[in-house]
């Protein structure tokens, strides 16, 4: 018989068998260490981050409060209607259109969100280099091939790169290329 106090680990044996083994304590001390330091880690990469929680919880109390306040606010706002007559012709307006996506024949990358990363420049070093901010831009779209372009794009960890339309039409295999560029322009 075993106590419950003792620590072990279930193991199988050669025969398919499961065995208890008791543990040493210095080796569950090692074990509760290495699962801190992974929560610890975990919390450095933002995955159960107490404190983003908290702000998180706070801005959302904002959020409800300015809502309120402004539904408030507006709710108390007297307002009048001028009496239209009935003779006067009415004119209808048009709803404004949607600002279209702007979009560039030039590749180009997003440097402000860039995470500098590297991904682009091990690519191609001469068509991708980074700013006195250490964010990316496209140096020289002709120093590289459509290829590169679309491939560094795929490879971008926050998908800030746009390859464009390709500048010479006949490289080898443009048609997929541009299928795959179409995620990203």
């Amino acid at each position: 018989w075993m106590p419950d106090t003792v620590p072990f680990i279930s193991l199988v044996d050669r025969n398919g068998r499961l065995r208890r083994a008791i543990v040493h304590d210095r080796t569950a001390q090692d074990a509760l260490r290495c699962r801190a330091m992974w929560r610890s880690l975990q919390e450095l990469g933002g995955i159960h981050n107490s404190h983003t929680e908290r702000l998180l919880a706070r801005y959302g109390e904002r959020q409800e409060a300015e809502a309120v306040a402004t539904t408030t606010a507006v709710a108390e706002i007297p307002v009048s209607v001028p009496s239209v007559p009935e003779s006067t012709p009415r004119v209808e307006v048009a709803a404004p259109e949607p600002a279209a996506a702007i979009v560039s024949d030039d590749p180009y990358i997003e440097s402000a969100r860039c995470t500098s990363c590297n991904e682009c420049t091990n690519v191609n070093n001469k068509m991708f280099a980074y700013d006195e901010n250490k964010q990316a831009y496209v140096a020289d779209p002709d120093a590289g091939t459509f290829r590169q372009l679309v491939e560094a794009a795929e490879g971008c960890q926050v998908s800030i790169i746009h390859p464009g339309k390709p500048r010479n039409p006949k490289e080898p295999g443009l048609e997929d290329l541009l299928v795959r560029a179409m995620e990203f322009n």
